[in-house]
């Protein structure tokens, strides 16, 4: 599996890929929609250069993850493809992601977790730091931060 910036080209696929692998925990239909805007990505996120995607051996897109900078350093979206959830795609990611935090400078990454994911980010090291408010759905979600430098 290898990494690379994700390109414009890609951002409708990632974003059904996103509100697919969401999907893919359970949530309904009405749920999914209020998270759309939220799972979209945009042109700006790539062309900023913060948009990372996971290809597999023969080139297929099987996850991808989303940097950004304000109001702090933050991992704002991470999703593997539901067929290879599991598999360690996003371990690969979250690995890449703090890679290329700590080579743009930032001592840290703060996530944003849904609760199926919290499991997740606390096995590879993520300290439960807090709390946030869903924007989109009001839920209370998981607040977490990864140190780039130890």
């Amino acid at each position: 599996m290898r990494t690379r910036l994700g390109a414009v080209s890609e951002i409708l696929d990632l974003s059904a890929m996103a509100l697919e692998s969401k999907r893919h925990w359970g949530y309904d239909d009405d749920f999914i929609e209020l998270c759309r805007a939220e799972l979209t990505v945009s042109k700006e996120d790539v062309d900023a250069g913060m948009v990372f995607v996971a290809e597999n051996e023969i080139g297929h897109v099987v996850g991808f993850y989303l940097l950004a900078e304000s109001p702090r350093p933050e991992l704002r979206m991470l999703f593997v493809s539901p067929d290879v959830i599991g598999h360690g795609v996003g371990k690969v990611l979250v690995q890449d992601a703090l890679s290329i935090a700590k080579s743009r400078g930032w001592r840290s990454l703060v996530i944003e977790s849904d609760p199926f994911a919290a499991s997740f980010y606390e096995h590879l090291g993520a300290e439960l730091v807090g709390a946030s408010q869903s924007a989109s759905t009001g839920r209370t979600l998981p607040l977490y931060e990864m140190r780039t430098v130890d």
